[in-house]
């Protein structure tokens, strides 16, 4: 499953991710995270899973990374703080030729709960990351596109 290093990250899967519902929930005054967070913490990873970019942006830096699809509206579930990513990449990526819809992106995760009057609004963080493969054809950074 990877050995956590830039040329081999650790491979997460979303139950891993997810999994920590059971035991982080700052609302129900569970605030101690799991055991697994400090060793994933900081270190670099792959996750394939559902993108999606801000709307109306022919370029983005920028996008969230779900274990289920959602479209940000009415297809799907929307995400909850354990199965999804908010994800920063390193690049521009050109949009305007349709939206990526899945993918496998690398980078550094960050454990960085969010919590907003003891709402756990966002927990997972992707730095420094690009597309491993992706669900569109021809996906490139937005330099590169023109």
């Amino acid at each position: 499953m990877g050995k956590g290093t830039a040329e081999e990250p650790y491979l997460l899967p979303w139950d891993v991710l997810v999994s920590a519902q059971r035991v982080y929930n700052p609302r129900e005054g569970l605030d101690e995270l799991p055991g697994w967070a400090s060793h994933f913490d900081g270190k670099p990873i792959e996750i394939t899973g559902y993108v999606a970019f801000p709307f109306m942006a022919g370029s983005a830096d920028e996008c969230l990374l779900m274990l289920n699809q959602w479209d940000g509206c009415c297809i799907g579930l929307p995400p909850t703080p354990y199965d999804a990513v908010e994800v920063h990449l390193r690049e521009q990526v050109d949009t305007r030729g349709g939206m990526l819809n899945h993918g496998t992106l690398r980078g550094t995760l960050k454990i960085d709960p969010y919590v907003i009057n003891g709402w756990l609004v966002g927990l997972y963080v992707l730095e420094d990351a690009g597309f491993a493969e992706s669900g569109r054809a021809g996906q490139m950074p937005a330099h590169e596109a023109r």
